[in-house]
């Protein structure tokens, strides 16, 4: 009999994936009520193994999704190739006042792309419902692939702006959009639908290298005639290999919340100068960060987005002596400093934001960055000896470092992310090399931290159901749980909208205590709104065995055969 039960609920996922896209033309799916414990059921470590690709049945037979998949990868794919060699074939690069200046840049333009996480930024198309509409046409998502080839172009002007739908995750994994009226509808459905103003830029960092970054203003906000209100501020970073719209549905999110949202790409990432070896260099000089290019990154484009200064690290004119302090070597660096004297422009949207409520946000190894921040906040200074922005908050998917709260913390991961087997990784306690994911890992630093008595603000800890690490990523058709983008743009908003503005909105701090659909059944969703100081509550009380909890028999034993399983937070 267990056998039939296992085998139905896989069979099943497929069709609840197609009922679902049913839903595209009719009502948007409501998210359930979170599920009341029942009896155990040991057949549920294998079924929820299934969950992990109704998101991509959801993405891959919603339709013109599968077509533009192929085309956009196809397309983008022959772009990138080409794009990084184009300036060899430009006279001015061979013939220019600073000799052989021009020839280096190119040189190393060719080396980054060919070094670059991943090599020439090439990687799965981003989900058509983040890209905006570069090329003016009015046409969005599945209905322009021009648009996908145009998301990373940073030296053509016609590209440079755009406009963007302010999306709406749904619970069935389908992605709408705000209407001019506030509610919710289909790209394709003929409504008149809000949209905010995103604009391309770049700043340099303290390495002297070129970063790629946009902002994204809210519906209403004009960026090239501010009024005078200032609007909280995120600030973003993908993970390693992932361009800026594959986390778009925090960055457009929160911007449809009233944040005026920034992505950077860090070094060494699609559409920033630099490689692979500038993501993980300078080598055991960032405590706590097995990639120091990304925490280093985090405090610079934080810095830049305050408008502070951004000062060398590197020597600009001697490369043997940035070897000999473990960086990776380049053939040209920028100087940081702010124009005239450097290269750097200061922030020219400065005057709309409310720096007083910064907060940060991060997927993988751009959440090891940002929650690198949290510690150096902590010591008072940065890397280099100097004072950093304070931010208000701080939300990471999918891969931390060691930190404390010193901004109200909030960590995601899913059944299936990829396991940490303590709050160190996979390595026993050691200052570089500790980073960590999964329920488990995860779950060990939310209650370190939780201990530490440096750690005064909020904290959550938040698991999703059957998910991997592909649940933050908009990569189209990666294997995903289809309810887990809404879970995870659900409370990473009610997050920033709770602890990362001054007009505090209750109710999102309200819905931080309630469970919904798509968490966990196997650890405990939990939330400590006094930190350190006060109790740990549950959101959700486990009542099955997930499959990584084998690395903890004694959870997984409990969890298979009693009801409710394994839990230290306090009921509500």
């Amino acid at each position: 009999m267990r056998r039939t039960r296992r085998i139905r609920g896989l069979a099943a996922l497929p069709a609840a994936a197609l009922l679902a896209l049913g839903a595209v033309t009719a009502a948007p799916a409501q998210a359930e009520g979170y599920p009341e414990p029942q009896p155990p059921d040991p057949s549920y470590v294998f079924t929820e193994i299934g969950q992990l690709f109704t998101g991509t049945f959801v993405d891959t037979l919603t339709p013109g999704q599968l077509q533009y998949l192929v085309g956009a990868g196809i397309l983008d794919t022959a772009g990138r190739l080409a794009q990084p060699f184009v300036d060899l074939t430009k006279p001015e690069t061979w013939h220019t006042p600073q000799g052989a200046s021009g020839a280096a840049a190119a040189a190393q333009h060719v080396w980054d792309a060919l070094t670059h996480v991943a090599p020439f930024g090439l990687g799965l198309p981003t989900h058509p419902a983040y890209i905006p509409d570069w090329n003016h046409n009015g046409r969005f998502g599945v209905a322009d692939v021009d648009d996908a080839l145009h998301d990373d172009t940073y030296d053509d002007p016609d590209y440079a702006q755009a406009r963007f739908r302010l999306p709406c995750n749904n619970p069935d994994g389908t992605v709408w959009f705000e209407t001019v009226d506030g509610s919710c509808a289909p790209g394709e459905s003929g409504a008149v639908f809000a949209q905010g103003a995103v604009r391309k830029f770049r700043m340099v960092n303290a390495r002297g290298i070129s970063l790629a970054g946009k902002v994204f203003f809210p519906a209403g906000v004009d960026p090239d005639h501010p009024d005078a209100r200032k609007y909280p501020v995120t600030i973003g970073f993908p993970g390693a290999s992932e361009h800026q719209s594959d986390v778009g549905m925090y960055a457009m999110g929160t911007a449809r919340d009233g944040f005026i949202s920034f992505t950077f790409a860090q070094a060494g990432q699609p559409a920033s100068d630099g490689n692979a070896l500038d993501l993980i260099t300078p080598l055991l000089q960032v405590e706590h960060c097995f990639a120091p290019g990304s925490c280093l990154d985090a405090q610079d484009v934080t810095r830049w987005v305050a408008g502070q200064d951004i000062t060398a690290i590197s020597d600009l004119g001697n490369e043997l002596g940035n070897l000999v302090r473990a960086q990776n070597p380049r053939l040209v660096r920028i100087n940081p400093a702010y124009a005239p004297a450097g290269e750097n422009q200061r922030n020219p949207w400065l005057d709309l934001l409310d720096l007083d409520h910064i907060n940060l946000w991060g997927q993988s190894v751009g959440s090891i960055g940002m929650s690198s921040y949290l510690n150096w906040q902590d010591k008072g200074f940065g890397y280099d000896g100097r004072p950093l922005p304070k931010v208000s908050s701080f939300v990471g998917m999918s891969g931390f470092t060691h930190h404390v709260a010193s901004a109200a913390v909030q960590w995601q991961t899913a059944d299936f992310d990829i396991p940490g087997l303590n709050e160190n990784g996979v390595l026993p306690p050691n200052p570089i090399f500790d980073p960590t994911d999964g329920p488990i890992g995860t779950k060990d630093l939310y209650d370190m931290e939780r201990r530490d008595p440096r750690s005064t603000n909020p904290m959550m800890f938040v698991d999703y159901e059957g998910g991997s690490h592909g649940d933050s990523i908009n990569w189209l058709g990666v294997p995903h749980n289809a309810k887990s983008p809404a879970l995870s743009v659900h409370y990473a908003m009610a997050w920033f909208n709770c602890y990362g503005r001054g007009d505090a909105d209750q109710a999102s701090c309200d819905a931080l205590r309630e469970p919904i659909d798509g968490l966990s059944r196997a650890v405990a969703t939990e939330y400590a709104p006094q930190g350190h100081y006060g109790p740990s509550l549950c959101v959700t009380v486990p009542d099955r065995a997930t499959l990584i909890q084998v690395f903890r028999p004694q959870i997984f034993l409990q969890n298979l055969t009693s009801s409710p399983g394994r839990h230290d937070c306090t009921p509500q």
